[in-house]
């Protein structure tokens, strides 16, 4: 798997989206951060470090794309079809996905901090502690989107269903700020809490500063919730994956 995972790499390293998506997680995060668009009010108050996380969302909108459209991409190319004739389990091929989404998401990062630094972020220590826990849920986001990418082949119902997933995420989080303020109490709330924070963008809401509190579980406990989220997304994502039909 190590050659598939190497192969994904050179691939996904050399393609122009993901080469022009880094150059704009640098760029956006750098204007943002130092405030170059010349925004004000809440936003010129959340200062540079604020600023900077508030603009990390923006890689959860690419990988949207990403992820599907590269995946299909390989399906329709024969990539896949030809890995598997030559050996490799369709698990196998999965992994190696996933691995380079994930390691593709580590280097947009690197470009996303950069540019934040250079922006005029300063307090290190919460950058770094919110970057951690922003890149796990965002693994546990691009395992939901190498879930359907593996199971549905047709590109226009994959598209569909890529941004009906963030569109269900961003209207439960709006949903869920109302439902944990105001409806739900004791422990419906506490696992409305767990419900709430199994969202990349529910995660990003809570680092921002702008939502209640108590809607942060601990820093901690969002990075383990995400990881089950990711073990959950792979579990269902390989199921039954090498007895496929690849017609």
């Amino acid at each position: 798997m190590i050659n598939l995972y190497k192969a994904n790499m050179k691939r996904i390293t050399g393609n122009f989206i993901f080469i022009g998506g880094c150059i704009i997680a640098f760029l956006a995060t750098f204007v943002f951060t130092a405030n170059l668009i010349g925004m004000k009010g809440r936003f010129e108050a959340f200062g540079p470090d604020r600023r900077m996380f508030f603009i990390s969302i923006a890689m959860m909108i690419f990988f949207t794309i990403f992820v599907p459209l590269y995946t299909n991409l390989e399906y329709r190319y024969g990539v896949i079809r030809n890995k598997i004739t030559a050996g490799f389990s369709q698990k196998e091929v999965y992994f190696s996905h996933l691995f380079g989404h994930l390691t593709a998401l580590a280097i947009m990062m690197v470009s996303y901090i950069l540019g934040g630094i250079l922006g005029g972020a300063r307090d290190f220590g919460k950058m770094a502690v919110l970057s951690i826990v922003i890149f796990f849920a965002l693994c546990g986001y691009i395992a939901t989107m190498m879930l359907i990418s593996f199971r549905i082949l047709k590109v226009v119902v994959l598209s569909i269903a890529a941004f009906l997933i963030l569109e269900v995420i961003y209207t439960g989080t709006m949903v869920g700020n109302a439902l944990l303020a105001f409806v739900l109490k004791g422990t419906a709330k506490q696992v409305g809490i767990i419900v709430y924070n199994m969202s990349v963008f529910g995660q990003w809401f809570t680092g921002t500063g702008l939502s209640d509190d108590f809607i942060n579980p601990g820093r901690p406990q969002q990075i383990i919730i995400s990881a089950v989220v990711i073990l959950v997304m792979v579990f269902f994502a390989t199921l039954g994956l090498d007895k496929r039909d690849l017609k």
